[in-house]
């Protein structure tokens, strides 16, 4: 029968242009990744999937920088804030099994909260309008803190930050107390139940939720500084965090959202939904997802960020496709460009190679002392290469609160001072290079810049809180 052959022919001429076009975009995204990787601006796992069908999946560089052990596609990263929406999956499920239900107020799990707790519900928690203060916000970031110590610092807040559902405001302390909740309907270990009920149903072998019962993490990475410093994560939260895993099982979970296999699609709907406030306006957050949406195209994402971890899951909703980046060399890692640039690709644009952050150029020097070698270097990649790299104000900032961290004053002062004749009406590089300065007890040139960015900006309450500290300290007796 010639017309089945011929459909067939079809079929397969068809089958082999969408394989010839997954593998061209498989070599432009191992382009860009090389790109990334060579220039100090990845060192991960990266997974790409298209309608199903993973086109790349590779592991760039180290899982342990000073044993030089190398990163595989199987290696284990801090999950940071990306937990959130396992956190929320747990929470739909026993909404589902009639458990729980969404408008339970947190005075229901915890009476031991102030009055306030019964206006606050699990949907305000699972959304970040709650009102609950972000716990590292009130100091809450030792290492071994574990819910407990959250608990007993949230309770002890006298009143919420704002009346619950009047607007967005994260916080990772309301995750902390889902995860007990979770808890307190199921009498079992938040990371026993994530395990019994999420994981090992979907298949995710290499996922746990790490707590003080549970610390075995198989081919976990450590975590760095985007120059190569050890900043691994050391807490024992669950909830708003606390997951490894890789990202072979984080399309495990990406597929299974397809189905019906954790809960219903109408249950997954409310978590892609952006939330009401109580005046009507809607925030793009979800249940544990951010979400972008047009006419044409509706996506979910959430990042997550701790310690020198970077991680990030896009699902895109409509064409069925998933970007999966898990990092462990910090702020080196240029999220946005990278995503755009992978989408573009998906989508068969052109897209732009992402910007290298002029700090990986300067630190080694600042950190040397050889602060006149750092201006020279910096003026000739602005006016040579600012293609190619990024000299921004922002960038140049967060270089010198990296040395403040690492209290290399000097090198700090300096990197602030370049910022400020690079970019003199930034008000912001004042008050920062204030702030080196006044470290440094050079309290007259502390005072000088911080007038100066208050001229520039009258709104920055900082400035004019640190201008009454020195005042204070002015009139203050010396001994």
């Amino acid at each position: 029968m010639p017309g089945i052959k011929f459909l067939l022919g079809l079929l397969f001429c068809f089958s082999l242009s969408i394989q010839i076009n997954a593998q061209d975009k498989a070599k432009q995204i191992d382009k860009l990744m090389t790109y990334c990787h060579e220039n100090g601006l990845f060192n991960g796992t990266i997974l790409v999937d298209e309608q199903g069908q993973v086109i790349y999946d590779k592991a760039w560089g180290y899982a342990d920088f000073q044993s030089k052990k190398p990163l595989t596609n199987d290696a284990a990263f801090y999950l940071a804030s990306v937990s959130k929406q396992f956190t929320t999956m747990a929470v739909m499920m026993l909404k589902e099994q009639g458990k729980l239900s969404y408008d339970d107020p947190l005075s229901k799990y915890f009476p031991e909260f102030p009055p306030y707790a019964n206006t606050v519900t699990i949907r305000h928690m699972m959304t970040h309008t709650s009102g609950i203060p972000d716990h590292y916000r009130l100091g809450a970031g030792r290492p071994g803190l574990n819910n407990n110590d959250v608990f007993n610092l949230l309770i002890q807040q006298d009143t919420l930050d704002f009346t619950p559902g009047e607007r967005y405001s994260y916080s990772n302390g309301g995750y902390i107390l889902l995860s007990m909740i979770v808890e307190k309907v199921t009498g079992q270990l938040f990371s026993s139940y994530m395990k019994e009920h999420i994981f090992d149903p979907l298949g995710m072998n290499n996922t746990l939720v790490f707590d003080e019962s549970n610390t075995n993490v198989i081919n976990r990475t450590i975590g760095y500084t985007p120059f190569g410093k050890p900043d691994d994560y050391n807490l024992y939260t669950t909830g708003a965090g606390g997951m490894y895993t890789t990202t072979g099982d984080l399309h495990k979970w990406d597929r299974a959202l397809y189905t019906e296999q954790l809960v219903s699609q109408a249950t997954l709907e409310d978590a892609f939904t952006p939330f009401q406030l109580n005046d009507g306006k809607t925030r793009n957050y979800g249940f544990g997802w951010r979400i972008q949406e047009d006419s044409l195209t509706k996506k979910v994402f959430h990042t997550g960020g701790m310690a020198g971890f970077r991680t990030f899951l896009l699902r895109d909703i409509t064409h069925k496709n998933a970007i999966i980046m898990l990092t462990n060399k910090g702020d080196a890692f240029p999220l946005g460009p990278m995503v755009t640039a992978l989408t573009n690709i998906l989508e068969g644009k052109p897209y732009t190679l992402p910007q290298i952050p002029v700090s990986l150029a300067l630190y080694d020097l600042a950190k040397d002392g050889k602060m006149k070698k750092v201006n020279k270097q910096y003026r000739k990649l602005k006016q040579k290469h600012a293609d190619k790299y990024d000299c921004s104000e922002e960038e140049l900032n967060n270089l010198g609160y990296l040395l403040i961290a690492e209290e290399d004053l000097e090198a700090a002062k300096g990197i602030f001072k370049l910022n400020v004749d690079n970019y003199p009406q930034g008000f912001n590089t004042y008050d920062s290079y204030a702030e080196a300065c006044m470290l440094l007890g050079e309290y007259d040139l502390a005072r000088i810049n911080y007038k100066k960015s208050l001229e520039l900006n009258p709104e920055n309450t900082n400035a004019e809180e640190m201008l009454k500290k020195l005042a204070e300290k002015e009139a203050k007796p010396q001994k």
